[in-house]
Parts: structure tokens; C-alpha cells; sequence
């Protein structure tokens, strides 16, 4: 079995720019190319609350890591952060990414 992973991250912009400068990009990449994150108005509150609810949360200084093992939990995940409160949403935060 696979461990999947995907990245939590603060929902404004400059949290965008921050984790973009911090990961490898492909050498070539077209316009399809997307770094597929879950975003939330307050990382440290969300991230206590899927830690609570059983999820592996790995704090990677400002944003984090949420390992999973099945992609249905994606979908559980949201919902979990959306039922106590948190603005969330899986989004692309590549799409400012300059792709000639």
C-alpha cells in the first residue's frame, strides 16, 4: 500500500508564492503542470483539528503535509474542516506560475 501526501497550506496568496519558491519544479512543464494543494484560513487551528480526528499532519514550517493512504479521504478531509467551520478548498496553487 501507498502513502499519499498532499499540501495544507494558508489560503492567502503570499502562502502560494512562499511554498512555491521552496519546491523543485520539472524542467519543462506545459500548461497543464499543477501543484494540487488543500488551502484554509488558519493552518495552526485546522491542523490540531485533523490531528484530533486521526489524520497524520506533518508541520512543515507555515504549512504541512497530510498524509493519507486512500484518496477517498480527500473528500473526508475537506469535510471534516468544513463541518467545524474553516473555509477550505482543494486548489491548484501553481496556476500563477508563468507557462509559455
Amino acid at each position: 500500500m501507498y502513502l499519499l501526501k498532499i499540501i495544507f497550506i494558508d489560503e492567502d496568496c503570499r502562502s502560494k508564492a512562499n511554498d512555491l519558491e521552496s519546491l523543485t519544479l520539472p524542467i519543462f512543464y506545459m500548461q497543464d503542470f499543477s501543484i494540487q494543494a488543500i488551502t484554509v484560513h488558519d493552518i495552526s487551528a485546522a491542523c490540531d483539528l485533523l490531528g484530533k480526528a486521526g489524520y497524520t499532519v506533518l508541520d512543515k514550517n507555515g504549512r504541512a503535509d497530510i498524509i493519507f493512504d486512500d484518496v477517498k479521504q480527500l473528500g473526508s478531509i475537506v469535510s471534516t474542516l468544513r463541518q467545524h467551520g474553516f473555509r477550505t478548498e482543494l486548489a491548484d496553487i501553481a496556476d500563477t506560475i508563468y507557462q509559455a
